[in-house]
């Protein structure tokens, strides 16, 4: 394989895990409960392809190109750099999804003593207990 095949490979590895990041960022940032779990998997499914491509490259950089692989492995730097950058971001928004998150439970957990303050003094029922007032 020859220098600008494997460039052609990881620029493609490297669109479809931009496109993967730039879908996940807008998800995070628009829905209140997104499935995080398919998304770490997805990235890190994407991330793994792009890693052993640039493993590839990295590992045969001598001999497939000599010293004209090296200004394409600077411009790959730079797209992790970027990447990175996107993570970051990323990983923000799925922090401030977790503080929301635990504020929610918090009011729940609230809620659920205040439903207990109704049980029938006695009883170890688990439903609160509800007077009718139309008799």
């Amino acid at each position: 394989m020859n220098l600008e095949q494997h460039k052609n490979i990881i620029e493609n590895s490297f669109i479809i895990y931009e496109t993967i990041q730039a879908e996940h960022l807008s998800i995070l940032k628009d829905q209140e409960m997104p499935d995080l779990n398919s998304m770490t998997q997805e990235r890190e499914n994407a991330f793994l392809n792009l890693k052993k491509n640039l493993d590839n490259l990295i590992g045969n950089a001598g001999s497939i190109g000599g010293t004209k692989s090296l200004p394409l492995l600077t411009e790959f730097e730079s797209r992790l750099n970027t990447i990175m950058g996107l993570d970051e971001q990323i990983a923000a928004e799925i922090q401030r999804h977790s503080v929301e998150l635990k504020k929610h439970l918090k009011h729940m957990k609230q809620g659920k003593a205040a439903m207990n303050g109704y049980r029938m003094a006695g009883t170890n029922s688990p439903k609160p207990c509800v007077l009718s007032m139309n008799r």
